[in-house]
């Protein structure tokens, strides 16, 4: 004997009003929260500029000196630190400079990255024979290397590229890495059964299953790539946001050293809202922290 199905009731209009209340009080409560995150946020960088100015600009020969100005600066004297290098046209060819490499040497590591640890992901066998030499050349302070690249590529772009690559590769390739040996291997099954060739597999499950564990990859790789850049220019450059500091530094000329910390700031926030923009594209069908709390 076959059993009816019920039939289906629509929502009523009440219900529906409801619904639309609620989820009109959740957005209004989010923005209220962004507001006054962003506003807390403004008032810790405010409260920590004044407090710097303050104490500060206390002299030196006082009692109750707090900070020594030579070595601490102040904000007003990093302002016009910042404005002689915009009116020398200083900093913009700095920070261009700097962003080359930071971005070339990002975009070439993360590729890297991806591909061998796709390649060893998805091949136990060159796995098993490739990962004590990869540990090995991981083990080995970026530093050290900085000496060979000069050896190999000179005073100019190669080496600069060179240290960033390497500091971008290990982090993108051990994520990639990981996320490929992470793939549930019941979904494998599932397509293979389905008839689905090696490249759809590939693409339809491996490397949507590892996409998280790369953009993680991604988001703690970006910051090292401008941290790689600046420790270039540093050393084996006369130009970019790291000489502008260490050449300030020789001259003991501390308001530019920290005029240029606060540059480089900047560059890595602008730096990290790029990759959260990039995550969010790749990533669209991933549903937010605070959705998540929320369920």
């Amino acid at each position: 004997m076959m059993q009816t199905l019920a039939p289906v009731t629509p929502a009523s209009p009440d219900a529906v009003d409801q619904d639309l209340v609620a989820l009109e009080r959740r957005a209004a409560k989010s923005r209220r929260r962004k507001f006054l995150i962003l506003l807390a946020q403004v008032g810790v960088l405010v409260g920590s500029l004044a407090a710097w100015q303050i104490f500060a600009g206390i002299p030196g020969e006082e009692p109750f000196v707090l900070i020594d100005k030579y070595f601490v600066s102040e904000p007003s004297e990093v302002l016009t630190a910042l404005t002689d290098w915009i009116n020398q046209g200083v900093l913009l060819t700095s920070i261009l400079s700097t962003a080359n490499v930071t971005l070339l040497g990002l975009a070439l590591g993360v590729i890297s990255g991806m591909l061998v640890g796709f390649a060893l992901g998805v091949n136990p066998t060159l796995s098993a024979i490739l990962n004590p030499f990869v540990s090995a050349l991981y083990s080995i302070p970026r530093l050290a290397l900085i000496p060979l690249f000069l050896l190999w590529f000179g005073l100019g772009l190669g080496t600069r590229l060179a240290i960033v690559i390497v500091m971008v590769f290990f982090l993108v390739f051990y994520n990639t890495y990981s996320g490929v040996k992470d793939v549930q291997r019941e979904l494998i099954d599932v397509m293979k059964l389905m008839g689905a060739t090696k490249w759809q597999i590939y693409q339809k499950v491996i490397i949507q299953s590892a996409m998280t564990w790369i953009v993680a990859g991604l988001r703690i790789a970006a910051p090292y790539a401008l941290v790689g850049a600046v420790t270039a220019e540093m050393l084996t450059s006369n130009q970019g946001m790291g000489f502008l500091v260490i050449r300030s530094a020789g001259q003991f000329y501390t308001p530019g050293v920290f005029a240029g910390i606060a540059v480089m700031m900047g560059m890595a926030l602008v730096l990290t809202a790029l990759v959260s923009i990039f995550e969010k594209k790749i990533l669209h069908w991933k549903p937010k922290a605070e959705d998540q709390q929320r369920i």
